[in-house]
C-alpha cells in the first residue's frame, strides 16, 4: 500500500509540480516516515504474540517436562510360584489317570490354602467325570473331609455339596442316608446332609424316590435340623417345601 502511494507521488511530481514549497516538504515527510511507521506497528504486534509463546514455554515448565506415552496394555501379574506348583500337581494327576482316590486326597490336603484354590477347582472338575458312581460317590465324600476348615471358609464348598448332590440316586441314597445319621465328623455330615437335601429337592430326586423315601429322608433331616447352620437349613426347607410333589408337579 505504501509502495503504491510512494510511486503515485513521484508521478505527480514528474508531471511538473514544483519541488520545495509547503506540499513539496510534506509529501517528502510522508515518504520518509511511512516506512517507519510500518515497521513500528509490525514489531508492536510481534511483541504480544512472543510474549505468549514464552509464557506457554514457562507454564510447561513449570509442570515440567512432558510425561512419555505409557503402556496401555501394562505388565502380566507376577505369577505366585506356589500357585502354579499346585495346578501342576493337579494336571500331573489328571493326566496320569485321573484316579478318583488321588483327586480326593488332593482336594483335602489342600483345603484353606489360597495358592491351591485354582488346582483344588481343575481337580473336581476331573473328579465330576468319572464314570464310575461308587468310586466318585466315595471320593467326593472324601474329598471335603477337613477338619481344620470350616465350610463357610471353603470357597469350594458350594462345588462339593452340587457335585456330591449330582451323585446321588435311587439305588445309593439310602446308604448315604444311614451314613448321615452316623457320621461323627461334623463337616462330613453336613456335606451328606446339604448333598441329600439338594438331590432330593430336585426334580431328578423327586423322580427317583419313592414318596415313603421323601418322607423317611424328612424325618431324618429334621432331626438334625436345629444343630445345623442356616445355609443347610434352607435346603432342608426347599426339600419340605416340594415334599409331597413329583417332578410333574403333580400332588
Amino acid at each position: 500500500m505504501h509502495a503504491v502511494s510512494r510511486r503515485a507521488v513521484l508521478e505527480d511530481a514528474g508531471r511538473g509540480k514544483p519541488p520545495g514549497g509547503t506540499s513539496w516538504r510534506a509529501l517528502m515527510a510522508f515518504l520518509v516516515l511511512a516506512p517507519l511507521a510500518c515497521r513500528g506497528r509490525a514489531g508492536a504486534e510481534a511483541l504480544p504474540a512472543a510474549a505468549g509463546g514464552g509464557g506457554a514455554g514457562q507454564n510447561a515448565d513449570a509442570h515440567g517436562p512432558a510425561e512419555p506415552a505409557r503402556d496401555v496394555a501394562g505388565a502380566p501379574p507376577p505369577v505366585d510360584p506356589l500357585q502354579q506348583a499346585r495346578i501342576t500337581e493337579a494336571q500331573h494327576i489328571i493326566a496320569d489317570g485321573a484316579a478318583p482316590g488321588r483327586l480326593a486326597r488332593f482336594i483335602s490336603a489342600c483345603t484353606g490354602e489360597p495358592a491351591c484354590e485354582v488346582a483344588r477347582r481343575m481337580a473336581l472338575g476331573a473328579l465330576r467325570t468319572v464314570g464310575d458312581r461308587p468310586a466318585r460317590l466315595a471320593a467326593l465324600v472324601e474329598a471335603g473331609h477337613a477338619p481344620a476348615v470350616k465350610p463357610e471358609d471353603d470357597p469350594l464348598w458350594p462345588d462339593l455339596v452340587q457335585s456330591l448332590s449330582e451323585t446321588w440316586a435311587a439305588s445309593n441314597s439310602s446308604g448315604g442316608r444311614k451314613r448321615m445319621l452316623r457320621e461323627k465328623d461334623p463337616r462330613t455330615r453336613l456335606l451328606l446332609v446339604s448333598s441329600l437335601a439338594v438331590y432330593a429337592a430336585s426334580n431328578r430326586g423327586l423322580s427317583d424316590l419313592s414318596l415313603p423315601q421323601r418322607r423317611a429322608l424328612r424325618g431324618e433331616l429334621m432331626r438334625l435340623y436345629p444343630a445345623l447352620p442356616a445355609p443347610a437349613r434352607a435346603q432342608i426347607d426347599a426339600f419340605v417345601a416340594r415334599i409331597d410333589v413329583n417332578a410333574r408337579g403333580t400332588l
